[in-house]
């Protein structure tokens, strides 16, 4: 097992680095439309406070109920799950191969019986193929729900993500300076959403509040920061939970280190999602997030390449992609995952999946949830975050 370097222990990364992209001088910039399709530019499209919400009105949808199945990846973070296990429906986990796709050999194997979907990922924001796929769900009338939870952006075998599945759902807050938010596209006819109550006045001025709060606690204003944290003290708005939506002890879909991504708040669910948050992610230029990450993710592949203990998943990044997070294979994961959590650096790992997954022969989703590391590569990074996580990361597993 790789040393985990003495040095690391005890210290805390000053300032803190953002998990998740912040607003900042800089969202605003670039050119309002990028060549790679996004998800947000879907015709049928609606708005939710989440990508867990959006599980849930798809499922709603469809009419699922007690004594249906879905089937779910033995990869997946419970967000993916408990919408299913709210509705009293049963989750059927099903094998991944070593990219991530679904294993139709398992598929061919099995007793379809009340399997009513199929929730299918888009890992780390890397296009799956999805034609196969698309054609085995018709064969079967198994309806299809694409998670592109982490893929607002992309295409796969000649058409934008989020078109294969019969409904597709999206987060947010994976690529945009908002505190809350996913999507539900609906590609199939005669499907109508479910009705969300209204968000009241208080509820829209805290998003708002919110979203520039957590620029400054990061400290993405320039040259107002001093100016504007001064102003959240004085009229105490600044909450201590608020920190958590960004920093690296946040539990949200994008690795959940306790329960709380084992169950849902179905009013909550159902509510609209606020003005600001639907305002960002409308108007945030988005070349500027796909050129960003991409030149994240491409800094990564050249530091780890020639790591004795940890790998790049991928040995390249797709065209046609604007990645999510940069999913890095480590041999020996503990304890210098903990260890880097806990002095600040924002990285995250599946590692506590939904109870009673079935171990499956050739499954790659067990090794997945303990060896991969989620690296953040979002475009709100900067120059010295990218720095320090490289640094810290290569010393954790010299």
């Amino acid at each position: 097992m790789p040393a985990m370097s003495a040095s690391i222990e005890n210290q805390k990364v000053r300032p803190p680095i953002p998990r998740l992209p912040v607003l900042g001088w800089n969202t605003l910039e670039g050119a309002r439309h990028s060549t790679i399709p996004c998800i947000l530019e879907h015709a049928a499209i609606k708005f939710t406070t989440s990508g867990r919400a959006s599980i849930l009105l798809a499922l709603e949808m469809l009419g699922i109920k007690a004594g249906d199945k879905v089937l779910v990846p033995t990869y997946h973070c419970p967000t993916m799950v408990a919408p299913i296990v709210a509705l009293g429906a049963k989750p059927v986990f099903y094998p991944i191969n070593a990219v991530g796709g679904i294993d139709f050999d398992w598929l061919a194997q099995q007793d379809l019986l009340n399997i009513r979907v199929i929730l299918a990922a888009h890992f780390f924001g890397l296009p799956q193929p999805m034609g196969d796929l698309r054609h085995w769900c018709d064969t079967h009338q198994i309806i299809l729900i694409e998670d592109c939870a982490h893929a607002l952006f992309g295409s796969t075998e000649g058409r934008p993500i989020g078109s294969w599945g019969d409904l597709a759902i999206a987060s947010l807050s994976k690529f945009l300076p908002v505190t809350e938010g996913g999507c539900l596209t609906i590609n199939i006819p005669s499907t109508n959403m479910p009705a969300q109550t209204r968000t009241g006045v208080l509820r829209q001025i805290k998003a708002a509040i919110d979203i520039v709060h957590l620029g400054t606690i990061f400290k993405r204003f320039y040259g107002l920061n001093t100016a504007l944290a001064g102003t959240f003290s004085l009229v105490n708005t600044p909450r201590k939970k608020l920190r958590n939506i960004r920093s690296t002890n946040e539990t949200t879909s994008a690795g959940v280190d306790n329960l709380e991504g084992f169950s849902i708040d179905v009013p909550l669910s159902h509510q609209a999602l606020t003005l600001p948050c639907r305002w960002l992610a409308k108007h945030s230029p988005r070349a500027r997030i796909v050129e960003q990450r991409r030149k994240h993710f491409a800094l990564f592949l050249k530091a780890f390449a020639d790591h004795p203990n940890v790998r790049p998943l991928v040995k390249s990044l797709p065209e046609n992609c604007a990645p999510y997070v940069f999913p890095l294979w480590v041999a020996d994961p503990d304890p210098g995952y903990l260890a880097l959590r806990e002095m600040g650096i924002p990285l995250s790992r599946w590692d506590r999946p939904w109870p009673n997954v079935p171990i499956i022969a050739g499954d790659q989703g067990g090794l997945w949830s303990h060896h991969i590391l989620q690296l953040p590569c979002h475009q709100d990074l900067s120059p010295e975050d990218m720095g320090i996580l490289v640094r810290e990361i290569r010393r954790a597993y010299h």
